[in-house]
């Protein structure tokens, strides 16, 4: 299997991540960080306490070794671990599993989805304020739904409840919801953001974007994008794979389609293709690289002004 469809020249890459936290002490673990990974030396998913994330090193993080890849990956109100492996399907681990994966590190899945005629090739995956899991569709330049029904009927070859095909996902690779349940999708190929509405999601159809935000011609503001997190403010913040770069797109940015200068700009000498971004539950800012997988949390203050921050904390995987 090949994940890197479109960006095949580096062997280490962190793709994704999702930070989660549960409110119920027993349930500590999930407060990691959770890391979808694939390298030339190995892959998987990996976990990282908040004590790992605390102070700068090489810690040893928790694996989930059951693929040698996954991309996407996303946690439903259940604390249940969905995650798109092999470009073509979608599984699920449980909390149980997650919780003993320090003697089991390879769970065999309890639920594996597959779509025959529809899935060509899938990367991130998001759930919705309904519980329905959005994965993106690369090759095919869409966003495709798997209802919460159908997720609870377990394994099977399923065709999706809602496909959303659109000229404005070219190479789409992450689904982000908004506090309003708004989809906005980054795509790398056209070094572009398309936003399309809660009521755009109720159907499925080829259409176009309510909101389309698109590079300057210059490579400053949109160049490559990958995962993107909104803040508790509402604001867009961007890391640029191809520009070394992380920037804020203010919540007024957002409403229409342009080509904005970004209200922030982070070039910070540790982004190396910088490709996945969350907040932490702090307003911390965590970024990871896809060249060498190094993780750099940024402080809610050194978001305030553009310019080159120390990570406040940087840490490397054992594993990539």
């Amino acid at each position: 299997m090949n994940i890197n469809i479109f960006r095949g020249r580096r062997l280490a890459a962190a793709v994704a991540l999702l930070m989660l936290t549960c409110a119920a002490p027993s349930h500590a673990w999930c407060a990691n960080l959770w890391v979808s990974v694939t390298s030339g030396l190995g892959g998987g998913i990996e976990s990282y306490t908040p004590g790992q994330l605390a102070q700068s090193g090489t810690p040893t993080p928790i694996h989930l070794s059951t693929f040698d890849a996954a991309t996407g990956i996303a946690f439903d109100d259940s604390h249940n671990l969905w995650a798109v492996v092999g470009g073509d399907t979608v599984v699920r681990f449980t909390p149980a599993q997650l919780k003993n994966l320090g003697r089991d590190p390879n769970p065999a899945p309890g639920v594996i989805i597959k779509s025959t005629y529809m899935f060509r090739h899938l990367y991130g995956c998001s759930f919705d304020h309904e519980g329905n899991l959005w994965v993106a569709d690369a090759e095919k330049g869409s966003i495709d739904e798997l209802s919460q029904a159908q997720l609870e009927a377990g394994s099977g070859n399923v065709t999706p409840r809602i496909v959303i095909a659109s000229s404005d996902l070219v190479g789409p690779s992450f689904v982000t919801f908004d506090k309003a349940g708004n989809a906005w999708i980054d795509s790398k190929n056209g070094d572009q953001i398309a936003e399309f509405t809660a009521g755009e999601l109720t159907s499925s159809g080829t259409k176009s974007a309510n909101v389309l935000l698109s590079d300057d011609g210059g490579c400053t503001n949109l160049c490559s994008p990958g995962q993107i997190a909104f803040d508790q403010r509402g604001n867009l913040w961007v890391p640029n794979e191809d520009a070394n770069t992380v920037v804020e797109f203010t919540k007024d940015q957002l409403t229409s389609s342009g080509k904005p200068t970004p209200a922030v700009t982070l070039d910070s000498a540790i982004f190396d293709a910088p490709w996945g971004a969350v907040f932490d539950t702090s307003g911390n800012l965590v970024v990871m690289n896809y060249s060498d997988g190094e993780i750099a949390k940024f402080t809610s203050q050194q978001l305030k002004v553009s310019g080159a921050p120390i990570p406040d904390v940087s840490v490397r995987g054992s594993s990539i």
